[in-house]
């Protein structure tokens, strides 16, 4: 590998598409030539490659994979071919019981299980790691590789890797991680219902869980008792005691998480007959399982919750364990700009669900203005097109049927308006707008959404949406880009945006360092209008072609060597000069 490099990484791949071969042995002693190499293979499987330079191979990387890697998934991504190659050997192994020669099963498999779940151990339990990082890639790829190598867990190991599975479901993990770990937990659920459902029931009857320990508690317990591998893990059920998981799921039907609530209702619902008899008519007698029956009648009857329970056994139905442990699988996952799987999380497709549900049941109940808007919106009529008279009567009737009196539309407005000027801690925001849309670097993306939510700025605008979604931007946001107006403007479109915001009246004040810029503290923000602050890019600052439509360029006075800050610290450093000053000047609140 190391001679490989990075200008010659088909070298590695050739080599290793032959080493796997090899390894693979004749019938009969499958496996064993690789048993002196376990180390090397366990570091194979977490291994990223380099990104391909085009000049080191001829032809396009498609037409390699053709020619040579015919053995792996054809969807295999550039930066995993050389890790394709191993776990596709592994999987070619044959079962436990089924041909696997047990000196493999013990010395090979089970080693580079168990060293998977201790290599994919955090070494700060309360931190989560950098999406992109070492630490990330060798996370990701040991519980992908776990997944496919799920199968090779036997009695030997199980309660071993049940302890190191659950205490790995503690930790902050993003979502795409946390998606293979519950894969992974399912799969020896259905085969140890013994061991893990034992662990389950005694997870979900804590009270100290963190909200992603108990949410993937929930998806782990919602597959096993609600969907597909319902008589999986329930044919001993004898062995794991559903009175404890009942009485655990059972107080999460109050919870404030919504998503948690949801599952709550399905696993109480589809526990309570395998507990009670449900069938029985309360004839006054009230017996000690009587509130268990009243309340599975609620769940069975109530319209609301038929809904969610049809949304999500539909889920937990559908969702396929089997193949989502497959090479096939794990390689066809769409990537993130790291080059690592980026899974759909199986936590927001629920939510999802709940959404879906919640508007279905209450689309009546939106606000005034909402439903006024959508009233007008699909009553709207082309001018140009001919209408039926009786069209247009019944157009009229329904729009006095549902007319809503001027004084509450008015009144409707204003606490709309008054809504928007205020941030979710109550506070009046202030007429700043941040303006990111030059920077790409998600972290600094993250810490400026929540410094101007921190300090109530109006707006914050970035260069992609999409951002807001992944899980560095969240975890370094600390959940800001929930609170702060979040906009979207792409750097070939920020000089119209800039233009426009100009002419509503906005001050643009850029933080660059040129041959006029005025020292931030010697600058004196306008007190009564709004304040677009435009922040540079990462390496390069503000280009020239933006100066232009800038009023004011303001630098940050510097004592050292080093001529330039990150620009998340810039920003939080105008943010807090713009703040102190109208703080000084009684324009903001701080009692």
């Amino acid at each position: 590998r190391d001679m490989a490099g990075t200008q010659r990484p088909h070298f590695l791949r050739v080599a290793l598409s032959q080493i796997c071969s090899a390894w693979l042995g004749s019938d009969g002693q499958m496996g064993v030539p690789a048993l002196l190499y376990r180390e090397d293979i366990v570091e194979l499987l977490c291994y990223k490659e380099d990104f391909l330079e085009v000049s080191s191979i001829k032809g396009t990387s498609e037409e390699y994979k053709v020619s040579v890697a015919t053995s792996i998934p054809p969807a295999t991504n550039d930066q995993s071919i050389g890790r394709a190659f191993v776990l596709c050997f592994l999987d070619k192994l044959p079962s436990p019981g089924s041909g696997l020669v047990e000196e493999v099963k013990t010395e090979l498999m089970h080693f580079i299980i168990l060293r998977l779940l201790k290599e994919s151990k955090s070494t700060d339990l309360k931190k989560m790691v950098m999406k992109g990082s070492p630490e990330y890639v060798k996370k990701i790829r040991s519980w992908q590789a776990l997944c496919v190598l799920s199968r090779f867990v036997t009695s030997e190991i199980v309660q071993e890797v049940c302890v190191e599975v659950f205490e790995s479901l503690r930790e902050p993990l993003h979502g795409s991680i946390r998606y293979f770990v519950e894969v992974f937990c399912i799969q020896c659920s259905r085969v140890f219902p013994e061991v893990f459902g034992k662990k389950i029931a005694e997870q979900i009857t804590r009270h100290d869980l963190n909200l992603q320990e108990i949410s993937s508690i929930m998806v782990i317990a919602g597959n096993l008792i609600v969907g597909k591998y319902r008589d999986d893990f329930l044919l001993k059920k004898d062995v794991v005691d559903l009175h404890t998981v009942l009485a655990g799921a059972s107080p999460w039907l109050s919870s404030t998480q919504g998503f948690s609530r949801g599952i709550a209702q399905l696993l109480v619902h589809a526990l309570i007959p395998l507990v009670v008899d449900t069938s029985k008519a309360d004839d006054g007698n009230q017996d000690s399982d009587w509130h268990l029956r009243s309340l599975f009648r609620f769940l069975d009857e109530n319209q609301d919750m038929k809904r969610v329970r049809a949304k999500q056994s539909k889920f937990f139905y559908t969702y396929d364990v089997e193949t989502a442990c497959t090479p096939e699988y794990i390689f066809s996952i769409p990537v993130d700009e790291g080059g690592d799987s980026n899974p759909e999380n199986m936590i927001d497709v629920i939510k999802q669900c709940l959404i879906d549900v919640y508007e279905e049941a209450h689309g009546d109940d939106a606000p005034v203005w909402k439903r006024v808007q959508e009233m007008l919106e699909d009553g709207e009529m082309d001018e140009h097109e001919e209408e039926d008279d009786d069209a247009k009567v019944s157009y009229e009737v329904n729009f006095q049927r549902k007319i809503i009196p001027l004084e509450t539309l008015n009144l409707a407005f204003e606490e709309a308006q008054e809504r928007r000027l205020r941030n979710i801690a109550g506070r009046r925001k202030q007429p700043l707008i941040l303006c990111a849309a030059l920077i790409d670097k998600v972290p600094n993306l993250g810490g400026l959404a929540r410094t101007a939510e921190i300090f109530a700025a109006s707006k914050l605008v970035i260069p992609d949406l999409r951002v807001t979604q992944m899980d560095n931007f969240t975890s370094l946001s600390v959940g800001a880009g929930d609170w702060i107006e979040i906009e979207e403007c792409k750097e070939e479109n920020l000089t119209e945006w800039l233009l426009q915001r100009r002419s509503e009246g906005c001050v643009i004040v850029g933080v660059e360092q040129t041959s006029s810029s005025v020292p931030l503290l010697e600058y004196q923000f306008p007190e009564n209008k709004p304040t677009v602050l435009l922040l540079g890019k990462e390496k390069e600052g503000i280009p020239v072609q933006f100066l232009d439509a800038v009023d004011m360029c303001v630098e940050i006075p510097q004592l050292g060597i080093i001529r330039s800050l990150n620009v998340h610290v810039s920003g939080a450093i105008s943010i807090w000069e713009y703040t102190r000053q109208r703080i000084q000047s009684n324009k903001v609140d701080v009692s």
